[in-house]
């Protein structure tokens, strides 16, 4: 089985201008994914619209082995649902396994279908400069709230953030009106760090040669998030490519770097005191014990595995928020899903280290796999990370 559209004419004529839209819109998912409405991201619309215009211009292509791997899966989802009903000893919400099932099986067609249209398309360099763009604007917006923020005015904040969280705890440092953390349009600064550092390793992966000052923008932006498990996670893969680099031969000394380091040790002049509250006195408190959000994510995420569920887990939509998508797996889907996704990790390594550092770090730092922002994550890890030249 195989789905092939034919391409209708409103697309022949005017391609670029089809594929732009159609890629702006898979850009702009990611960017809206924390608004909510109708108890949905705005990005799962945004998403469907994208998936709508691609069918639309007949531009929507699933090869043979891809429907045959889709089947996989949704068997694979079917028995967990079944065996998760049948034995289950407390109550199954039908309710959130219809709903869940349908947003991970549009998410996962969404996948495949836009992995396609790019490949097929040649449009991967095209599609990373559209969401640097769109990058640059979530950037320049994160700085000006923080700005207003720090001059107490939440004008453009509250104008931003009307669609998500606007309390102070998602903005202020431990509460500390003295250290804004910035999140731009995000509910969370973290949520920015996650959105930042995978378009900044998307480029850092891909074929194309990088802007290195847009690069410099989306480093700077991870950083003022303050956010210590993005930041930790964009120095850890920076360091293991560079020194990947250094061991094939591929790292030159340019120009370049000398005017970043001049720009980046007055940075850390004027935010040292930030630095050193939020990212090395945190790193101190968490190595004796006082900070447990490391032990949260690696340890109390995994509280909601069931013993006697271990197979099949405790079904779809399940298991109460946590930050770690591999103790989703085993929590939500048992087995079953866990041992894939470590199969797809471990791939990964085999193919690019650096972007298994990345993948391995991203998923045990943020949860939310029925978000969009995880799917468009691992769509950039399949375009950019899986890359045998890396």
């Amino acid at each position: 089985m195989e789905i092939k559209m034919r391409e209708v004419r409103a697309y022949n004529v005017s391609p670029m201008f089809w594929s732009s839209i159609i890629m702006s819109l898979i850009a702009l998912a990611f960017v809206l994914s924390d608004w909510l409405i109708l108890y949905s991201s705005f990005g799962d619309f945004i998403l469907a619209l994208a998936v709508l215009i691609l069918f639309l211009v007949g531009r929507l292509e699933i090869d043979k082995q891809q429907m045959n791997g889709l089947l996989t899966v949704f068997g694979l989802l079917l028995l967990t649902i079944i065996l998760s009903y049948l034995f289950n000893d407390y109550w199954v919400n039908p309710q959130r396994i219809v709903v869940s099932s349908i947003k991970f099986m549009f998410y996962i067609i969404s996948l495949v279908v836009f992995y396609n249209f790019l490949n097929h398309n040649k449009s991967l360099n095209q599609f990373l400069r559209i969401n640097n763009r769109f990058a640059m604007v979530v950037i320049l917006l994160g700085v000006l709230i923080t700005i207003g923020i720090y001059l107490d005015n939440r004008d453009l904040a509250t104008f931003l953030w009307r669609f998500t969280r606007d309390d102070y705890r998602s903005f202020y440092f431990a509460g500390n009106a003295a250290i804004v953390r910035t999140r731009s349009i995000f509910s969370e600064p973290a949520h920015l760090g996650y959105y930042l550092n995978t378009l900044y390793f998307a480029n850092l992966f891909s074929k194309r040669k990088s802007n290195k000052l847009v690069l410099s923008i989306m480093a700077l932006g991870i950083l003022l998030t303050f956010s210590y498990s993005m930041i930790l996670i964009f120095f850890l893969t920076n360091t293991v490519a560079f020194v990947y680099n250094i061991i094939k031969g591929d790292w030159k000394w340019s120009k370049w770097y000398s005017l970043l380091l001049i720009p980046l040790v007055i940075l850390f002049y004027f935010l040292w005191d930030m630095i050193n509250e939020t990212i090395i006195q945190r790193t101190l408190n968490i190595l004796n014990g006082t900070d447990t959000s490391a032990y949260n994510r690696l340890v109390e995420s995994w509280i909601y595995v069931e013993r006697e569920r271990l197979l099949f887990g405790n079904g779809i939509g399940h298991t109460p928020p946590v930050t770690n998508i591999y103790a989703y797996a085993l929590s939500d889907f048992g087995l079953i899903g866990l041992i894939p996704y470590i199969g797809l990790s471990i791939y990964l390594l085999i193919l690019n280290l650096p972007a298994f550092i990345l993948f391995v770090t991203m998923n045990v730092a943020k949860g939310g796999y029925l978000n969009p922002a995880f799917w468009l994550f691992l769509l950039m890890i399949f375009l950019y990370g899986f890359n045998k030249e890396n």
